[in-house]
């Protein structure tokens, strides 16, 4: 925009580590199912992460490092946005919406939380259209939340990056709370050496983003129904079934055996929401079967919907059957709920 200076911009071109070189489409239903979302091409990708003056969102914080990655062709380029003095931030922030228009889906680690509302707080302040609104936005912390933290307890980017991706960064690393005191000697003496730990830092978390989306990839493509990728990935079975991972072969179904009958009412009850209906008949037919009155009850009104005569009357004749021998229950309430299943009528 007329009138804005220009930020500093870092232009790097980087070789992701060897496991991910392999360019693989991203077209797998398992993907997407993970994703929440359809990634046509990892082109459409925009990873990117700040480094922030402070933790709030306060008037009185602001980004003054924002890395960029994303892919063109077989390379792969990070682009770092560094804001060389206070009174440029609009142009800084004007330069951020010309890089993010140009992809479609924006990929982050707790940005949802923390990277997107600091920006929108700076746009805010400086009275500037929020551009971030019309970007899918994909943010792989809660992926890991739900399918590493079993695991690996902390779910820091840095743990992602050492026990999954394999992945270690060098000397240069700096921690990143010191971050914000090392930017402050950088607008004292303009020496740019005193942020170069700070960049890498950023960097290498950018690139950590783009590596784990093709890994992820990676593994559905690979995995398909096959359990074994993701215990390479150190994803516990029953960490798969409480997390309805769309990953469940044989091996897995004849683990549920083992767990408590509440949770595997719970497993079959995603089996339901996900539309996998025949597994979640196999669960709640053995729970019935071992005298489950919720489990019979449930099938009965499956059968019901489905209208399968035969099935709903021996479900409803086995719910009645539990009832009259379940001794917890007085004799009054034991008559109101057969009474009740009794009215109960076929669909």
């Amino acid at each position: 925009a007329v009138g804005f200076n220009t930020p500093v911009i870092i232009f790097n071109k980087v070789d992701l580590p060897d496991p991910f070189v392999p360019i693989i489409p991203m077209h797998s239903p398992l993907f997407t199912s993970i994703m929440e979302m359809e990634i046509q091409n990892k082109e459409d990708t925009l990873a990117f992460d700040t480094e922030t003056s402070g933790l709030s969102n306060g008037s009185g914080s602001f980004i003054f490092m924002l890395g960029l990655g994303y892919f063109e062709g077989d390379s792969y380029i990070v682009d770092q946005l560094i804001l060389p003095d206070l009174a440029d931030e609009g142009a800084f922030l004007r330069q951020t919406e010309l890089i993010f228009s140009r992809f479609p889906i924006l990929i982050s680690y707790n940005g949802k939380s923390f990277d997107i509302p600091m920006l929108q707080s700076r746009l805010n302040f400086h009275m500037l259209p929020d551009f971030t609104k019309e970007i899918a936005h994909i943010d792989l912390l809660n992926l890991t939340r739900r399918y590493w933290k079993t695991t690996l307890g902390s779910v820091r980017l840095a743990n992602i990056e050492q026990y999954v991706l394999k992945l270690r960064r060098g000397d240069e690393e700096v921690p990143g709370y010191m971050a914000p005191e090392l930017y402050r000697d950088f607008l004292r003496d303009g020496d740019p050496s005193h942020i170069s730990g700070v960049a890498y830092h950023n960097q290498i978390d950018v690139v950590s983003l783009s590596a784990f989306l093709l890994y992820l990839n990676d593994l559905s493509i690979r995995g398909k129904d096959d359990l074994s990728v993701w215990e390479e990935a150190g994803v516990p079975e029953r960490a798969l079934l409480q997390h309805n991972l769309p990953v469940f072969s044989g091996k897995v179904l004849s683990q549920i055996n083992s767990f408590p009958d509440k949770e595997k009412k719970k497993i079959a009850a995603k089996f339901l929401k996900e539309g996998s209906e025949e597994k979640a008949l196999r669960i709640l037919e053995d729970l019935s079967e071992r005298g489950d009155y919720d489990s019979t009850f449930k099938l009965m009104k499956i059968y019901q919907k489905k209208k399968d005569d035969e099935r709903f009357t021996h479900y409803r004749d086995e719910a009645i059957r539990l009832i009259e021998a379940d001794e917890t229950i007085g004799k009054w309430s034991r008559q109101d709920k057969i009474q009740k299943l009794r009215n109960i009528k076929k669909d």
